[in-house]
């Protein structure tokens, strides 16, 4: 089984990141967390307000997302917004992706293309593990 705190931890290093999460979006449950929690966290929820969990719903039930006749998935959503980037990184495994990484990050010190090459590499690691 998979480390998931090992991993958060790695999450946690990457420049910037002020919280790390592993979502299994299916269920709207929070595997594992690192970081402070802050007033201005999404939530995550399933009955909550609105926020990252609708849009990952969103996405992965919309048809644009998907080419026709050809098995397509969704790999990265970014919110950009005045707290910072909120990433949600899908790890996919035979275009099945039931868990995310959610990384909430600061838009003045992170390095959104780095920390997502970041995120692609951890995902693959998980998905080996």
């Amino acid at each position: 089984m998979p480390d998931f705190e090992d991993l958060l931890r790695q999450v946690m290093a990457i420049r910037g990141t002020l919280r790390a999460a592993l979502i299994d979006h299916s269920s709207g449950m929070t595997v594992a967390a690192l970081g402070p929690e802050h007033h201005g966290e999404p939530r995550w929820e399933p009955d909550g307000d609105t926020g990252p969990m609708d849009i990952i719903r969103a996405t992965v039930n919309s048809p644009a997302f998907v080419a026709p006749a050809t098995p397509g998935y969704v790999e990265d959503i970014v919110v950009t917004s005045a707290n910072g980037y909120h990433l949600i990184h899908f790890v996919v495994t035979d275009f099945d992706a039931r868990l995310v990484l959610y990384v909430w990050l600061d838009r003045l010190v992170g390095n959104l293309a780095m920390t997502q090459r970041s995120l692609r590499n951890l995902g693959q690691h998980l998905v080996a593990a």
